[in-house]
């Protein structure tokens, strides 16, 4: 519910369809018109009439790109927003919400492929803070203990209860000291769902409020826990 009111909150409008509408009806009309009285058009007339098919064209194509709020991308599209906005963020803290932390890859292999792991990494924040499961298998425990060994300034907690988890997947950066959000979820297989907003804007608020008080409610692991998950990797 509190994932539908936030993802709710990006502003759409049906005017889009209104003049995807408009143009395929002058479209068909000017074509129509051709076909029926080209014998009786005078140059004037066929003028005109190849005017408005191309201003049709124009007109669909405008509203393609500008008016058409796209909000849902194929991972490979995910991939430039994910990091167009982190590159944005100033470089003492990332914050971000990630499960099991599975979108960067299941293997070492997989996260060394993997473009926004790639990126992550060569940006060098101070401080990386991530909210996510505490790992109940080897797997996950080694795809932790390489983010700790690849950006040992990766500071892990773990939801406190479990349900804590809202299922959004996301980051938390600071743009000149303005708080921005980018949140997406998963709706289909390979296609996501993304905003991005700030803390102007009453649904990124309540995220960065809730994120803020899961934080400080999560479960830190010991030393020897995160050693371990370190080992894991270096002994695969």
């Amino acid at each position: 519910m509190l994932r539908s009111k936030i993802f709710a909150t990006r502003t759409k409008t049906g005017l889009h369809y209104f003049f995807y509408g408009f143009s395929i009806i002058v479209f068909l009309a000017s074509i129509t018109s051709g076909f029926i009285y080209w014998s009786d058009f005078s140059l004037f007339g066929i003028i005109g009439s190849v005017l408005a098919i191309f201003s049709s064209i124009a007109l669909f194509i405008f509203t393609k790109r500008y008016l058409l709020v796209k909000d849902v991308y194929h991972t490979s599209e995910l991939d430039h927003i994910v990091n167009s906005f982190t590159a944005n963020g100033d470089k003492n803290e990332i914050k971000m919400f990630g499960g099991d932390l599975n979108f960067f890859g299941n293997t070492p292999s997989d996260m060394d492929n993997n473009a926004q792991y790639h990126y992550l990494r060569s940006l060098e924040f101070n401080k990386i803070s991530i909210l996510c499961e505490e790992p109940n298998d080897n797997t996950k425990k080694i795809r932790y203990g390489k983010i700790l060994h690849d950006m040992p300034e990766t500071e892990l907690r773990f939801y406190n209860p479990k349900e804590a988890d809202l299922k959004v997947r996301g980051r938390m950066i600071k743009v000149q000291g303005s708080d921005k959000l980018l949140m997406y979820t998963r709706v289909k297989s390979k296609h996501y769902q993304a905003l991005e907003t700030d803390t102007g804007n009453s649904g990124g608020a309540l995220y960065n409020n809730i994120w803020n008080l899961v934080w400080s409610l999560a479960v830190k692991p010991t030393p020897p826990q995160l050693q371990d998950y370190k080992n894991l990797f270096s002994n695969r």
